[in-house]
């Protein structure tokens, strides 16, 4: 009679998800990750053809949340400001999930969270007539600045070190909105 799968590929994500949270992406392997969730390495192959497959999932699962229930929240009518207040409100809010997407190296797939905070920045701007009219160079601009400004404020304001309010941050987003259109260029 064949064994009864009691491990499944969802399980499995759940506990890759906490074992990055509370150790490092980098440090999630077959062998870290089967001892971590006390089993063999036998059902995290069943389930994924290797490790970059799952890292691949976990992120784009972890990503998928970010976009549906995080980002999109209305909380300004400017949609890149919206976009900065939810990050922002994000790393106050789960400072290990930020840390861990967004400042740590996550091994071979480093570019995905750029590339993710990129098509959520172009998402969300396609529709404005201010901001869709503007040129690739000056949408990678404001990309840059406002991610800048933002992660900014949100590692100070997580780490307690200042503690702004809303129109504060509003007015710095304004700002940085208003001299990066003004900019030719940011090389980065």
């Amino acid at each position: 009679m064949a064994r009864k799968k009691t491990i499944f590929k969802k399980d499995i994500l759940k506990g890759a998800e906490k074992f990055i949270l509370e150790k490092s992406p980098s440090e999630l392997t077959a062998r870290a990750l089967s001892k971590y969730l006390n089993m063999s390495t036998q059902p995290l192959y069943a389930e994924f053809e290797n490790m970059a497959d799952l890292k691949s999932e976990l992120f784009s699962q972890i990503y998928y949340r970010l976009q549906n229930q995080i980002f999109n929240k209305k909380t300004h009518d400017d949609p890149i400001i919206n976009l900065c207040l939810n990050y922002i409100n994000f790393a106050q809010e789960n400072p290990k999930l930020f840390r861990t997407i967004y400042l740590e190296k996550h091994g071979n797939d480093d570019h995905s969270i750029n590339e993710f905070s990129y098509n959520i920045f172009r998402s969300i701007i396609k529709d404005n007539p201010i901001y869709s009219q503007l040129s690739e160079k000056k949408i990678n601009n404001l990309l840059t600045g406002t991610w800048v400004v933002s992660t900014g404020f949100a590692n100070l304001i997580a780490s307690e070190t200042i503690k702004p309010n809303q129109f504060e941050i509003v007015s710095f987003l304004e700002d940085t909105i208003q001299d990066t259109l003004k900019m030719k260029s940011i090389k980065v």
